[in-house]
Parts: structure tokens; sequence; C-alpha cells
């Protein structure tokens, strides 16, 4: 099912705040880059401040509600990326590549245009711990058949550096993992709008249902008290760095 990213932008932009604390791992590998390309940039989140960054994104309802007025703009596709040959320092792509139509052109593309390193934030599988399963099982279906492993990664991008990225319990980026101890949050339609996989889903009001009453009913607490104990969780996050070897 295709996603109108367009209709999703100002879900995007109420609940896909950066997190300051994956902010400074993805910032970590960026740093000395004077030149960055964000790929599949949505509305810019974990965008560096202090190098020239340019973003390019598909959806023009994005590129329109992003607040960082200082970066250069296009709109386009990870697979034809407008730019020449090692133009850019590094390239990076967060939470995108599952949205992309060809993951290997995107990412060969990414690789062609950069001249010191291409940089993931991506998703290899829930873990046992990501309860919202129990209630819509369809989601891990979704997800697992679209981002690529880190072998298919590292296959692609000759090589890779992976770094796992515990979620905070209060992480203020709302993709699909982050409120994992937050339960309630994913019973508002606006959060829910903010995370694709639930437009490639139907017929989640029973589970969403369910949710709701063990919530009320302290069942959901009882089942989870472990993670409420717990500060940051691995759900299966990962920060890709695939070093170019220019020609």
């Amino acid at each position: 099912m295709d996603v109108d990213y367009d209709r999703l932008a100002e879900h995007y932009r109420n609940h896909r705040r950066p997190d300051s604390r994956i902010a400074a791992r993805i910032q970590f590998h960026i740093e000395g880059a004077r030149r960055v390309l964000n790929v599949g940039a949505g509305i810019g989140s974990y965008e560096p401040d202090e190098c020239e960054v340019v973003a390019i994104e598909p959806s023009l309802e994005m590129l329109m509600k992003r607040e960082n007025a200082e970066v250069a703009l296009a709109q386009g596709v990870a697979e034809a990326l407008p730019f020449r040959d090692n133009v850019f320092d590094a390239a990076m792509g967060i939470l995108t590549v599952h949205h992309w139509s060809d993951i290997v052109l995107g990412l060969r593309e990414m690789v062609r245009v950069s001249r010191d390193k291409v940089i993931l934030f991506t998703w290899i599988g829930y873990g046992n711990d990501f309860w919202l399963e129990d209630y819509i099982p369809e989601i891990a279906g979704v997800d697992y058949e679209l981002f690529p492993t880190l072998a298919e990664l590292d296959e692609i991008l000759g090589g890779i550096s992976v770094e796992t990225i515990e979620i905070p319990f209060d992480c203020s980026d709302g993709f699909m993992c982050a409120y994992w101890r937050r339960p309630e949050a994913y019973l508002d339609p606006g959060v829910r709008n903010a995370i694709s996989t639930f437009s490639r889903i139907s017929g989640i009001q029973e589970g969403l249902t369910q949710l709701r009453n063990d919530i009320d009913d302290g069942i959901w607490c009882k089942k989870h008290k472990h993670l409420l104990e717990r500060e940051s969780l691995d759900l299966g996050y990962r920060l890709v760095v695939g070093r170019v070897q220019s020609a």
C-alpha cells in the first residue's frame, strides 16, 4: 500500500521531533564534514547545523513543513539524486530506506555522491520486548519486508560499522518504537499518522480497543512491569556507517 506523505506531513512535524541523545550519536559521525546530503529528509530531523546541508525529499508538503530555513532543498528521490559524483562529504538517511522503491539503487546513489561516508539510521527487528505486536501483529510483517538486513547493507555499501541505538523511554522522536513505555500514545491518531507503518495496514481497531482496556484495567502495567524499570531499550534500531572508496 502506497503511503501519502503529503497527507502525513503535519503529523510528522508535530510528533517527529529529533531526540537529543540519538542526535548526538548521528552528529558524532558527521563531525568534520563540510557538506552533507540528507536523503529522504522529511521535515529535516537530525540535520547538522555547523556545515552546509542539502536536503532532498519527494514530498513537497514535507519540504514545506520544515523549520530549518538554512538548508538548501530539492524535491526528488534517492534512486535518482540530481548531484555530481563525490560532491558531498557525507550522505545521511534517517529511517528512510524502507520508503524507497529501490533500496539498492538508492544506496548506490548515496555512495556515488559522497566522498567519505554514508550514514544510516535504520532498523533490523523489534526483538522480544516490543509488546505492540501482541495487539497489532500486522506491524511486524510490514516492517520486516521493507527494511534491509545488516548483511544486505554490508554488501551494498562495501563494509559497514554498526552501532546499537537504545531508545530512551521519553524519546521525543515519535517513530514506531518510541512509545515502548507510554502505551497510551498509540491510541492517539495523530501519533499513528506520524508512523508510516500504520498507513500500510488496516483493521487495527480491535487491537487498539484491547490495548485501551488493558491500560485501563492495569493489565498492561502488570504484564510489562519489567519495562517500567528500564530507562532505555534495544528495539532493533541501528546506526550504520559505510566508508566510501572514491575512485
